[in-house]
């Protein structure tokens, strides 16, 4: 007596859908390859540079960068300072007065000095003033503003320190990169449109509290 035969299975469909399951794995792999291939790699900026490097103060504002003269605005302010002392004669009352009025600035910079009474004086921009506006920054050179920056400075004792304005994170992002092909350490802060900078008396950066 014969034996009886199982059912057969047949398996053509189930062979189509891992047909189609492997087809669309393999394209992931291809687009997610192509992907990568684009991907760029981002070195973070610190908003702050801890380190015992100088900082060269660069502001960036109407899209454009403007060099704080840093050791001239000290020595302004003190001379402004010393001289207001002079006419006030003592009256604590009267000098503050002429701090307050005082109309003392350097190129692209005022000085506002209501904030000598805690040592410190605030830097405000000239309206009206051209700054740089690194359109060319590809064939920027050693004889351009930005480029005899990088070329001047001393790598292993001063870095780069930007004051970006919400207008010009672009030119920012152009003289970033400048800095980072030369090896020049880059930091930066975030100011509104009209926000003032302030130093303390020997130079150092002081952020409003």
């Amino acid at each position: 007596m014969a034996q009886a035969k199982g059912a057969s299975v047949n398996l053509d469909s189930f062979l189509d859908i891992m047909t189609c399951l492997v087809g669309v794995l393999v394209l992931i792999i291809i687009l997610t390859g192509l992907d990568a291939a684009q991907i760029r790699v981002l070195i973070p900026t610190p908003m702050e540079y801890d380190t015992d490097k100088r900082p060269i103060f660069i502001e960036a504002r109407n899209n454009q960068l403007f060099r704080i003269p840093l050791d001239e605005l000290q020595e302004l302010a003190e001379q402004t300072v010393r001289a207001a002392s002079r006419e006030a004669g003592g009256n604590l009352e009267r000098l503050l007065q002429l701090m307050h009025d005082a109309d003392a600035g350097i190129e692209a910079y005022k000085l506002d000095l209501s904030y000598f009474v805690v040592g410190q004086y605030a830097v405000r921009p000239v309206e009206g003033v051209e700054g740089y506006a690194l359109v060319d920054w590809e064939n920027e050179g050693p004889r351009d503003w930005f480029g005899n920056i990088l070329v001047s400075m001393n790598k292993e004792e001063e870095f780069l320190a930007f004051f970006v304005r919400d207008d010009s994170f672009d030119v920012f992002k152009r003289a970033r990169h400048l800095a980072w092909v030369e090896e020049v350490d880059v930091s930066y802060e975030l100011l509104d449109r009209d926000e003032h900078i302030r130093f303390g008396m020997l130079g150092q950066r002081v952020r409003p509290q």
